[in-house]
């Protein structure tokens, strides 16, 4: 008989080690619901990353720099504590670990390192470089009895050698090469490997941090559907997952691909900030913020994203999240990556994954074996990883954020069931810029209440100026008028005092002059020489495509109505040309 999970076990959790400023009621009640079953727990949400990849793909490190050399020798020979060279062979005490954690997908190589990296230089006899390559990694991998995802370079080689490395990791070793060329199935282990698991690039709208900066949503998404169908060419069981990102970015990449995916690859971190400006910010600050995270924003974020995979597909399309973590890069005063508090947020990423509406088929913590992020330590190791000699002893340390997957892994059983828990709560209002942020950087466009906008657009008349509204746009098309501060065409909506929301939209111009372009705008309804806020999204001028546009606004005390307007701010001229609003 399948074992059911006690969810009671997380909110204790939340009430044990976070210390917040808690606001409470009466009493604290934990209500466990045995008998109403919501569906499996998905342990494919346990999973993590091994790296062993060069780091000087990042571009930051000297070749001839003794240390910096240690170090990428550390991840590209030792996958960072994983694999002892020298012996051949997996660290045990690694492998007992990552059982412990109850590792069930690996990915592999590793984040931004797949921008350079050449699988055909980590296979093989002879090697130098790349000694805990695709085969050490499947022997780890195997050895925890865990299943593998493979991140396949957008940057480096092409399609063919994405073909190449399906067939040298699953096609059978009998002459059949479906690949053409090298029969690479003769070169590896007799028996495939058979993995199931393929991403396109990492994270590559950012470029590849050397020569290349950006790349657009068209780019990749033309020259995933080369990689996609060479590779369902040579095995057409695999799962092959495309880069997600902005609203903007998936509507686009995904309007080309259409339905040649199996899984949609999403990335998250809660932070309120990065970097430097985590270490002037109190710690109390950051962790109300950073929990509240997967509440506000991944929460809505996943149906909202499903729901676009599906309208571009046709089909049900699953998530797959193959990396997340608290997003603290910083060092001072003590590096909050490695904190309980950063341990709560992971284990709330977890409930939220493990929701079956979600359809998250895996989500891989970044990552598990020392480096910057590792849930487990070397002792003795300071930042990183410096390779060792296995002969010796050698003892691990479990970080906080390890023993949220050890707990998990001990104590939850097959079935999911329903709980309400009714306890204390903490103000993040007076933490109003972070939320700001945080609204701002909904990766999907979720909205969080109804849309609040409907009717058709009121126009007013301007000399010089014609505005219509024709299926669901709105066209302004400005003649030269002599004044140039248009707001004539508006909606309102009834909103709620002292409440966020985003105002969103897409924004086309035709031969639009002047440097002032046009936006949305929002605004309280009430005079506005006395209540004088407003927000408004970017200005889009000249000729384009459509523009996807956001801002958000936090209405006053006592504001009961808004107004959103189609915008023109300026006092100078010539102004001419069009502008189209759709889908406000």
């Amino acid at each position: 008989m399948a074992k059911k999970i006690n969810l009671a076990l997380l909110a204790l959790l939340l009430l044990v080690f976070f210390n917040v400023k808690f606001v409470y009621g009466s009493d604290n009640v934990i209500t466990v619901n045995a008998g109403r079953e919501i569906g499996q727990v998905n342990k494919n949400v346990y999973g993590n990353n091994f790296i062993g990849y060069d780091p000087a793909a990042h571009g930051t490190f000297k070749r001839h720099d003794k240390k910096s050399w240690e170090y990428r020798e550390s991840i590209m020979n030792y996958g960072a504590g994983v694999w002892d060279p020298e012996q051949n062979k997996s660290v045990k005490e690694v492998i007992d670990l990552s059982k412990q954690a109850g590792i069930t997908i690996l990915r592999f190589p590793g984040g931004c390192g797949t921008h350079s990296y050449n699988w055909k230089e980590a296979v093989g006899e002879g090697r130098k470089r790349f000694l805990y390559g695709i085969d050490e990694f499947l022997k780890t991998a195997g050895e925890i009895g865990a299943e593998a995802v493979i991140t396949v370079s957008y940057f480096t080689g092409n399609e063919e050698d994405a073909a190449d490395l399906v067939e040298y990791l699953n096609a059978a070793d009998n002459g059949s090469n479906p690949n053409g060329g090298t029969d690479l199935s003769a070169e590896r282990a007799k028996n495939p490997n058979k993995v199931k698991f393929f991403e396109i690039g990492n994270e590559v709208w950012h470029g590849n941090h050397r020569d290349i900066k950006k790349v657009l949503p068209e780019e990749y998404a033309k020259r995933y559907l080369k990689y996609y169908e060479a590779m369902k060419a040579v095995d057409p069981s695999i799962k092959i997952g495309v880069v997600l990102h902005t609203a903007d970015w998936n509507r686009r990449v995904l309007g080309i691909v259409k339905g040649r995916l199996d899984f949609g690859i999403i990335h998250t971190y809660p932070t309120p900030v990065w970097g430097k400006k985590l270490e002037r910010m109190r710690p109390e600050r950051i962790f109300s913020v950073s929990l509240a995270i997967p509440v506000l924003k991944d929460r809505f974020d996943f149906p909202q994203t499903l729901k676009l995979l599906k309208e571009k597909s046709g089909r049900d399309i699953p998530l797959a999240i193959t990396e997340y973590n608290g997003g603290f890069v910083q060092k001072k005063p003590v590096p909050y990556r490695h904190s309980l508090g950063t341990a709560l947020i992971n284990a709330e990423l977890l409930r939220i994954f493990m929701k079956p509406g979600h359809n998250v088929i895996m989500a891989n913590y970044w990552q598990f074996s020392n480096s910057y992020w590792g849930m487990i330590k070397s002792e003795g190791e300071r930042l990183y990883f410096m390779k060792h000699d296995y002969r010796n002893p050698i003892t691990y340390e479990k970080r906080p954020n390890f023993y949220v997957y050890e707990l998990y892994n001990k104590h939850f059983g097959d079935i999911l069931i329903d709980a309400d828990v009714k306890t204390g709560s903490y103000e993040i209002g007076k933490y109003e810029p972070y939320i700001r942020m945080l609204v701002k950087r909904i990766k999907s466009g979720a909205i969080i209440k109804k849309n609040l906008l409907s009717g058709k657009w009121k126009i007013r008349e301007f000399p010089g100026v014609y505005a219509k509204e024709k299926d669901g746009v709105l066209e302004i098309d400005f003649k030269n008028p002599e004044e140039f501060n248009y707001y004539h065409s508006i909606k309102r909506a009834k909103v709620e005092p002292d409440t966020y929301y985003r105002l969103s939209g897409y924004i086309r111009t035709e031969g639009l002059t002047g440097k002032k372009g046009v936006c949305l705008e929002i605004l309280d309804n009430r005079n506005r020489a006395k209540n004088p806020s407003t927000a408004a999204t970017k200005e889009i001028t000249g000729t384009g495509e459509w523009q996807y546009v956001e801002t958000v606004y936090e209405t006053s005390s006592n504001t009961r109505y808004v107004i959103i307007r189609g915008r023109r701010i300026g006092v100078q001229g010539p102004l001419k040309g069009k502008a189209f609003f759709k889908d406000v």
